[in-house]
């Protein structure tokens, strides 16, 4: 019932295998040309043809069983396919010459309607093709290179039958099962008696599985298991007790259901954890026959709590951990869980939490603790496919008060722009045009500029911040997609972040037009990745993008510019008729005097005069370096396809300006939940 194909890949180019080299190893790997050059120097001419081919066959020799390699081993699922096929003598020595070359092996399975029967053949099957290559391996003292076994989705339907049928894989490091079903953590044991060296163990659904999940629900099978405690016990301890799994530093488990028991068993194996994922796990109690779910009645922060100690008091070194339960209608840590997992893990700069329950009570007692200044990363992860926004999260006060933090991925936060605009300029705007947006103009939330804690409460602390996932919104209803706002939005966090290298937004319009300041995002020189996703775009004209050209305009330009500059500058005022000018608008502001304590210039946040500044250094006569100089990838996506002609142009050119850079505008292929979570663990 079942038949294996081999694809066989190696690296793609040497990028990829200067990560296993240090300096100093590079430069010795290199100089053996070098060193061979010189002694076929010495050869005489007609002989050196020859033992140049001779030499290059060696090495190549030498050479080729030191590069990683993987295959993609297919189980079939075809019901003419007999296990006497699979046991030809000759097929199975191939096989066995293809995986003993092999560091990484893929299964995966052919999508059929094949039977339970059948698809239970085929895997039983398989497994005795696998166990016979080891076998023969084993008579021939010859050493399996494999160390990654990754099962894709669908090749494990059922745990407690299939994984004992595996063979003892002593050499496998990593392990992952990508599997969107529930599962029991008692299948754990199993996993670890046939690869008892694991380093990494990874079980949580594949990208394509959750999105077959959402169209169809019919797909996820939960894969129940029936026992009383004493059985559970019986699995657990005795003979069927863990070995000390020293090895082991990284597992990561989601839709896990846990027994205090058995994770207790786990924990204590696995002292020298460094990473623990315990994503949408679902606690359960047996008592006996019984066995019942901890739910939404009972007390969250008691169950959380008492997991996290029990964690912290077998694996003390743990640098990564993130718990969070499935419980209706939220999943999350409540804030006694988080001040509490801050607190055992005294070390742990790094804090991985869901977007449902961070509120400005849990910052609060954060603050008070004395945490806050010591998270360097906070991962606000979305745990629910429809997640967009969740306008609850303090995500100011945040930024304004984790003075250390270096990386924050909180992608369905939303900071409002009515806090980017530091000089009330929109307020302006609009109470300067009383016919227009006249009711909304009341609903405006002044900052004070001259109020000292206004001005703490709007610069942002972490001066080193290096990547940023948020939201950006309104907290009323105005003309979202407007160009004054977007220079807003753009001229705050070039000068607020300065240091970002990934920069990930979201909002429900960004205006593309050149007057909306997107090209204030240059300042940041650090910039390796910037990805904006929107559900609607303007119109804008292809010259908009003009300033995506890493190169300087062209000297005639240049030249020119201080006549056309006058010019400039009153189209660039023409919409902002009617408000204060910078120079009067900021003077003796409490904002400014904070930014320049941070070394950051702010008097011109909002104002039109932030972008001619940016046009006036762009047409500077001094040479100037090319902007983005790190720039690695470069999206726009748009939820409205409407006009993706029009971004398959600006595409184009982006990609003619900057050949080395991934430029694409389209539309969005993952969502939040995919990008942040799934992917980052």
């Amino acid at each position: 019932m079942m038949g294996a194909t081999f694809r066989n890949s190696q690296f793609k180019g040497t990028d990829e295998l200067i990560f296993y080299f240090s300096i100093l190893d590079w430069e010795v790997a290199l100089g053996i040309p070098e060193v061979l050059e010189h002694i076929l120097s010495f050869l005489a001419l007609k002989n050196r043809q020859e033992v140049a081919r001779f030499v290059c066959k060696q090495w190549y020799a030498a050479c080729k069983n030191l590069i990683p390699t993987t295959h993609n081993w297919v189980l079939r699922l075809t019901p003419r396919s007999t296990i006497q096929d699979t046991n030809n003598d000759s097929d199975v020595d191939n096989k066995r010459d293809l995986i003993a070359s092999a560091h990484t092996i893929n299964l995966r399975v052919e999508k059929t309607g094949a039977s339970y029967t059948e698809r239970s053949h085929a895997w039983l099957g398989m497994m005795d093709t696998f166990s016979r290559i080891i076998c023969k391996q084993d008579n021939r003292r010859e050493h399996s290179r494999l160390r990654t076994l990754h099962l894709k989705e669908g090749v494990i339907w059922k745990f407690a039958e299939q994984i004992p049928l595996l063979p003892c894989l002593i050499t496998v490091s990593t392990l992952r099962i990508d599997m969107i079903a529930k599962w029991d953590i008692i299948h754990l044991f199993a996993i670890f008696k046939v690869c008892p060296n694991l380093e990494e163990l990874s079980i949580k659904p594949s990208l394509a599985a959750v999105k077959d999940s959402l169209r169809d629900s019919a797909v996820v099978h939960e894969q129940k298991v029936v026992l009383t405690s004493s059985q559970e016990y019986d699995l657990i301890s005795g003979t069927n007790a863990l070995p000390a799994l020293t090895r082991l530093r990284t597992s990561i488990f989601y839709n896990m259901t846990i027994t205090l028991p058995a994770l207790t068993a786990f924990l204590q194996a696995s002292p020298l954890l460094v990473k623990l994922i315990l994503a949408r796990c679902n606690h359960v109690v047996r008592q006996g026959q019984d066995v019942s779910l901890l739910d939404a009645t009972q007390d969250h922060d008691h169950q959380d709590t008492s997991i996290i100690r029990l964690v912290g008091a077998h694996c003390p070194d743990l640098k990564t951990f993130h718990l969070s339960m499935s419980r209706d209608p939220w999943c999350g840590l409540g804030s006694q869980g988080v001040v509490a997992l801050l607190e055992t893990f005294s070390h742990m700069e790094a804090c991985h939490l869901t977007d449902e329950l961070f509120s400005p009570n849990l910052l609060m007692g954060l603050n008070t603790a004395g945490l806050t200044n010591r998270i360097t990363t906070l991962n606000l992860l979305p745990t629910l496919h429809t997640s967009y926004q969740t306008p609850k999260i303090p995500l100011r006060e945040i930024l304004c008060s984790f003075e250390h933090l270096v990386h924050l991925r909180a992608p369905t936060a939303v900071y409002f722009v009515e806090d980017m605009d530091l000089h009330n300029v929109l307020d302006q705007l609009y109470a300067s045009n009383p016919g227009k947006n006249d009711d909304l103009s009341r609903q405006y939330r002044h900052i004070p500029t001259n109020d000292p804690v206004a001005a703490r409460q709007r610069v942002w602390a972490c001066r080193g911040l290096k990547t940023l996932h948020m939201s950006i919104g309104n907290r009323v209803s105005r003309n979202s997609h407007s160009t004054e706002a977007s220079l807003v939005i753009f001229g705050f966090l070039s000068r607020m972040a300065p240091r970002l290298q990934e920069l990930y937004l979201k909002r429900y319009a960004i205006t593309m037009t050149f007057e909306g300041g997107l090209a204030l995002l240059t300042r940041i020189r650090d910039l390796e990745r910037l990805r904006l996703v929107t559900v609607h775009c303007p119109l804008w004209m292809h010259s908009d993008l003009s300033w995506v050209d890493p190169n300087p305009p062209p000297k005639w330009e240049r030249l020119m510019y201080p006549l056309l500059r006058p010019g400039q500058r009153k189209k660039l005022w023409e919409p902002y008729y009617g408000i204060s000018r910078p120079e009067k608008a900021t003077k003796g502001s409490m904002l400014v005097e904070r930014g320049r304590e941070f070394g950051i210039d702010l008097s011109r946040v909002g104002y039109p005069d932030d972008l001619l500044e940016w046009i006036d250094d762009r047409h500077s006569e001094e040479e100037q370096a090319p902007s983005w100089p790190k720039l690695e990838s470069f999206w726009i996506e748009v939820l409205d396809g409407k006009s993706m002609s029009f971004f398959q142009k600006a595409e184009a050119f982006t990609r003619k300006v900057r050949p080395n850079v991934d430029a694409q505008f389209c539309q969005p292929q993952r969502d939040d939940f995919f990008l942040t979570t799934l992917q980052f663990y």
